[in-house]
Order: structure tokens, then sequence, then C-alpha cells
């Protein structure tokens, strides 16, 4: 099958859906989810409303969105890793660019993905089909497999142990007001939390 290829027409349709989503991911941060609307985003953006519908079937949308940014970007950073890299190593990676998204996001921005996930219950957030998911699993299977992981459970659970508990650090962040560093602490804390998925 052959590629087609990517034209101007193209570029500048990826180029106005990126600035819907960036301009409205500023305003979310700094007015809330629930006080903005399609209509300012637009006027914001410099784009019709049609446009908007266009590349995003509602607001919500720009949260989901959101969602598989963060999974594009890892899946893209794991592939810059060496290929000896251990399971251990690997988990510890993936929930430190979990932190590093958040970070470069903002704790307000980060607090209106929790408060509209609590809301609306988005289940791509926390569904198993989520390339993020599934490469922690993959890191959890490797490490059973090589007997560095515990095998008491199953490599679902412990993928949800891990991400239970990178959902709950960076909760603790947006609490806090990101008064302090999340890369670090959740780096610091999963040093720790991995002697107790080891085998």
């Amino acid at each position: 099958m052959v590629k087609r290829k990517v034209t101007l027409r193209d570029l500048q349709a990826m180029e106005t859906r990126e600035k819907i989503y960036n301009t409205a991911c500023e305003m979310i941060t700094e007015f809330g989810f629930d006080h903005v609307t399609v209509d300012d985003i637009c006027r914001q953006s410099g784009v019709a409303k049609g446009l908007f519908y266009h590349y995003f079937n509602t607001k919500a949308d720009i949260i989901i969105e959101t969602y598989k940014d963060i999974d594009d970007k890892y899946s893209h950073e794991l592939m810059d890793l060496p290929n000896d890299t251990n399971p251990i190593d690997k988990i510890i990676f993936a929930v430190s660019f979990q932190a590093r998204y958040a970070k470069a996001k903002g704790p307000e921005f980060v607090n209106q993905i929790y408060k509209h996930q609590i809301d609306t219950g988005t289940l791509y957030f926390i569904s198993q089909e989520r390339p993020f998911y599934k490469l922690i699993k993959e890191a959890v299977i490797d490490g059973q497999h090589s007997n560095l992981i515990r095998k008491d459970l199953t490599p679902d659970e412990l993928t949800r142990f891990i991400l239970s508990v990178s959902r709950g650090i960076t909760y603790d962040w947006c609490l806090h007001k990101g008064v302090y560093d999340i890369e670090v602490q959740m780096n610091k804390y999963f040093h720790i939390l991995a002697g107790s998925i080891q085998n």
C-alpha cells in the first residue's frame, strides 16, 4: 500500500487543530472546564464554530485529546530507551514521563482533567486498550518472565496498582498547587515502590 504524501492542506489542517487544542487548554487552565464554552474557544482561536466541530465532536474531546497526546508522546519517547533497559526502569520511566507531562501542563490544567474525569467518567482514561496502559503492562509481563517482578499478582493487577499510585501522586501534587517538583517526587516514590513489586 502506497502511503499518501502529506500536502500543504494537511499541514494547515494539523496546525489549525493544534491551535484550537492549545487555546482550549490554556482557557480551561485559566477559567476551568465548566466556565469555557466552545464559542469562547473559537473566538480566542480566531476560527469559525463549524471548524471546531470539524476537529472535535464536543468540548470534552479536548480532555480526551490530552490522554491521547500523553499516549502518543510516551510511545515516541519509549523508542529512545536502550534495548537492554530492564522492566523496572521502564515502569519508572513511564510514571516519570507522566509526571513530566503534568508539570508541563501545570497543576490547574491537570486538576481540570481529574475533575472532568470524576464528573463525566470518560472510559478512555482508564481503558486497558490505551497505549500507555499496554506499554506498562508489557514491562510487567517482561519482568515476570525474567523473574524480576513478583508473580503472585496478574499483569493487569500490577499495572492497575502502578497507575493507581501514579495517579494518587499526581492528585496530591494538584492538591498542593504544584508547590513541589512532581517529577522528582514520582521518581523517588517509585524507586521505593519498586521494592514491593520486585520478585
